[in-house]
């Protein structure tokens, strides 16, 4: 009952009010001058009046706060779409012209080398145990690929050598290997030696100048390249750089830390000689 009572005594209040406005407005209208009983009855309605619009704008302001909410998600939440969208437009992009320039160096390597004939081959899988090992292209018997050609990258880097062939792909041994093996020589003093492939190393990429004179001269830096002998590469081929120099345990030799030339973790083509040495 007191609810009731309550709501409709509320409600009768509204309805006083509103009365009193339109009366006072009429009067208003009707006159410049404020009588007494006019400005009493403003005074008393004021608050209230002021209490409603307040609360207009309340409400209006409330569901515009969630108006405005949800615009603002949806707008970020398209410009989170347009950033992603953008970042693989780069990587496409970086993507692309990596290859490019890579094709771009190994086409002039098959300018440069008239004396070769090579074929291009692009990678199509990894050794997954180790990527310093081996790697398979997608040219074969088809294409002419025979056991122990010679595979290059750009400046005339030894990539390693094709140690099985299928119809349509082939396998690489590369240069770190623990089982390859190739005549070597210091570029700078022709020193003779041989890079194989170092079990210790090849997990940080790493290959292994052996059989190197102890009085050899011998440097850090120095550039080693194909000798030529053994009758697998041609001469003159750039395996690496010499990073540490050690005698070995016999004393009556050297070796030296190789750290190829070949970047093999971005080696995306490759060219196979396919001349006969």
């Amino acid at each position: 009952m007191r609810n009731v009572f309550r709501n409709k005594t509320t409600l009768w209040l509204i309805v006083t009010v509103l009365i009193l406005s339109i009366a006072i407005g009429v009067l208003n209208a009707a006159k410049s001058e404020v009588s007494f009983l006019e400005n009493a009855l403003e005074v008393v309605i004021s608050p209230v009046q002021k209490a409603f619009t307040s609360a207009g704008h309340g409400v209006s302001n409330f569901l515009g706060y969630f108006s405005n909410k949800k615009a603002l998600e949806e707008e970020i939440d398209l410009l989170k779409k347009e950033n992603a969208e953008l970042r693989q437009h780069l990587i496409k992009s970086e993507s692309a012209y990596n290859e490019n320039e890579q094709l771009r160096k190994l086409l002039n390597l098959k300018s440069n080398n008239t004396e070769f004939e090579l074929e291009a081959a692009e990678v199509i899988a990894r050794n997954p145990s180790n990527w310093y090992n081996s790697l398979t292209v997608d040219k074969g018997a088809a294409d002419g690929i025979a056991v122990n050609q010679t595979v290059l990258s750009s400046g005339n880097t030894l990539v390693g050598r094709v140690s099985e062939v299928g119809t349509t792909w082939s396998r690489i041994t590369l240069v770190t290997d623990p089982g390859h093996a190739a005549g070597a020589q210091i570029s700078r003093t022709g020193e003779y030696g041989v890079c194989e492939g170092d079990t210790a190393g090849s997990s940080e990429g790493n290959c292994r100048l052996s059989f190197v004179s102890k009085n050899a001269d011998i440097i850090a830096g120095d550039t080693v390249v194909t000798s030529g002998l053994g009758g697998v590469y041609p001469k003159g081929l750039v395996i690496g750089k010499i990073q540490k120099i050690r005698p070995d345990i016999q004393g009556i030799s050297q070796y030296a830390t190789v750290k190829p030339e070949a970047d093999f973790k971005s080696l995306n083509t490759v060219f196979i000689i396919q001349n006969d040495f």
